[in-house]
């Protein structure tokens, strides 16, 4: 055998022991691949079948986690369920906070949920927080008012109809977030539109602005003043974690004053 060829068997050796190890290589690879996959499933922690009470006591749990309304959508997805069926939890879970021996509710505001501390212990709570009530003046109440029926609705128009300027009560209004605006009207000046927000729907404990007195209701309610106190110091009551509707004049109007006569 010459020089030449024993080189060139050399070199085959060489390449075909490099493809071998290559292969090794390649198939320990995959191997300590397929490990770790495998091991990531075995330590990814699998959830338990919950009961229906184990699920109404969950829900309860992430309300009370979250302290803000929290979304059925955002519910629908940690408990991977339908929106009726979160909605049924719910409905369970407002009968379990139903009974005497319970602290707390469960409200709906604008397609969310939350716990609040119901109305019956409403002083004690707010001992416990020792803060002031923030209350809105009569004023500003009817402003509110007119906003809440009327949105979207512009500043001229609510002169209009309460016959003072309301600059000064809507900045307090927007103020404690109850009014907010939302857009602009195509008209001269572009005016701003006012309407409510969501804080507005957790202070008077609404679910959506459809359940808003209807206008005949107010009527009657005027006609029979009992009744209608009655129902006002209910809604006073009502509103424990929320910004709470206040009577004394807010600090904005006590700066600018009441309400100023709408300029003609």
């Amino acid at each position: 055998m010459t020089e030449r060829e024993k080189t060139t068997g050399a070199h085959e050796e060489n390449g075909v022991k490099a493809q071998e190890d290559q292969a090794t290589d390649a198939t320990m690879a995959a191997g300590a691949g397929e490990v770790t996959e495998a091991q990531e499933e075995s330590e990814t922690p699998q959830r338990p079948a919950l009961t229906e009470r184990q699920a109404v006591a969950l829900l309860e749990a992430l309300l009370l986690a979250s302290g803000d309304p929290l979304s059925i959508a955002r519910i629908q997805e940690i408990l991977v369920c339908t929106k009726a069926e979160v909605l049924a939890l719910a409905d369970e879970l407002q009968k379990l906070c139903a009974g005497e021996d319970r602290g707390l509710e469960v409200v709906v505001v604008a397609e969310k949920l939350q716990l609040r501390t119901k109305a019956l212990f409403a002083d004690y709570v707010r001992q416990l927080m020792a803060v002031k009530p923030r209350r809105l003046s009569q004023a500003a109440l009817e402003t509110l008012a007119v906003i809440a029926y009327q949105q979207p609705v512009v500043k001229s128009e609510i002169d209009k109809i309460r016959g003072v300027d309301v600059a000064p009560t809507i900045k307090t209004l927007i103020e404690r977030n109850l009014v907010k605006i939302l857009g602009y009207q195509a008209s001269v000046g572009q005016p701003a539109l006012y309407g409510t927000t969501e804080d507005f729907l957790k202070v008077f404990g609404l679910p959506s602005l459809a359940s808003l007195p209807a206008m005949r209701d107010l009527k009657a309610l005027v006609k029979e003043p009992g009744e209608a106190l009655e129902v006002s110091v209910t809604a006073e009551e009502s509103e424990v974690d929320g910004p709470e509707v206040d009577q004394s004049l807010p600090s904005t109007d006590q700066a600018s004053g009441q309400d100023q006569p709408a300029q003609s």
